[in-house]
């Protein structure tokens, strides 16, 4: 058995370092992923990023992005051309999470007010719901969220070591999770984000794992442990999961992404620490379209990454 996991493990570090010497360097092909485009630089200009955050993509597939220090959201084409921000002063504090809904209204989570803001799809302000605090319907570190099938937001609070959930309307309806390292507890979560079949994944930060849930919140199983092996992590961040229900998590501490299965069985990964094509610092958001076109927050480089997943459709 030992023999067998020795190989298991040869065969996955040998994919993994064909992507990311694929993904290094100009030549950015591989069996699994391929580089297609990056934009952005340092700087508060538009189109320019001081400390990503987030990424969501609305129907029309613009790329919608939060920065905590530039305190704005800001909207991209496809493409990455500059389209809109949000943004007046004293708006946000430090925004992290967004989503949008199936109208275009997009929600913001604002991490140090304990805020929830939603905005139609010209960006006017409609709304605010939540505040700062540990009771039902209150948020402490609000992170990154999703809207699931059933209409109803999920949102990771790092703060109070949970997942509170909302309706459309800011109507507080439950929340589940609590500190610790138990299954269904959490340890500063980061993300909750559910896939095509209204399962919730949470990235549960500070216990270096992937918990699974049911939309209610019941725990279904977990997968990852600390390491820098595969299939392992160092601060998972965020997720993404795609239509065939692959999830895909920012490994922070390694400077990588791991794609697992749906019951989280270890892919693939790519990604090393630096700033060539393919290469990242500081991992945050990560967001997949229908045709499997993968956007990355890749933080310390200021900079929006773009791949596609080879023979998606």
């Amino acid at each position: 058995m030992k023999k067998m996991s020795n190989l298991k493990t040869l065969f996955y570090l040998l994919i993994t370092f064909t992507i990311m010497t694929g993904c290094s360097e100009s030549d950015t092909s591989s069996q699994f992923i391929k580089y297609v485009d990056s934009w952005g630089s340092k700087g508060s200009n538009e189109g320019q990023f001081l400390y990503l955050e987030d990424l969501a993509l609305d129907q029309a597939g613009n790329l919608i992005v939060s920065d905590a220090l530039r305190a704005d959201v800001q909207l991209f084409s496809p493409q990455g051309r500059y389209i809109n921000r949000i943004y007046t002063p004293d708006l946000f504090s430090k925004p992290e999470g967004v989503a949008v809904d199936r109208d275009g209204n997009i929600f913001v989570a604002d991490y140090l007010t304990g805020q929830i803001k939603k905005f139609d799809p010209s960006l006017k302000l409609l709304k605010i719901f939540s505040e700062l605090g540990e009771k039902e319907g209150q948020t402490i570190e609000a992170e990154f969220m999703s809207i699931g099938p059933n209409n109803l937001l999920y949102i990771a609070e790092a703060g109070n070591h949970r997942i509170s959930v909302f309706d459309l309307e800011g109507i507080f309806k439950f929340s589940f999770g609590e500190l610790g390292d138990a299954p269904g507890m959490m340890k500063r979560p980061e993300a909750a984000k559910l896939g095509p079949n209204g399962v919730v994944y949470v990235s549960d930060f500070g216990n270096d794992r992937i918990q699974k849930f049911t939309a209610e919140g019941d725990f279904i199983m977990s997968f990852g442990e600390s390491g820098t092996e595969p299939g392992q992590f160092r601060k998972p961040t965020r997720i993404t999961i795609d239509k065939y229900g692959n999830v895909y998590v920012c490994d922070l501490g390694n400077d990588r992404i791991q794609v697992f299965d749906k019951e989280g069985a270890f892919k693939y990964m790519w990604g090393i620490s630096g700033s060539k094509h393919g290469q990242f610092g500081n991992l945050h958001g990560i967001v997949i379209n229908e045709k499997g076109t993968l956007y990355v927050a890749d933080t310390a480089n200021n900079r929006i990454q773009v791949f596609q997943v080879l023979n998606f459709d």
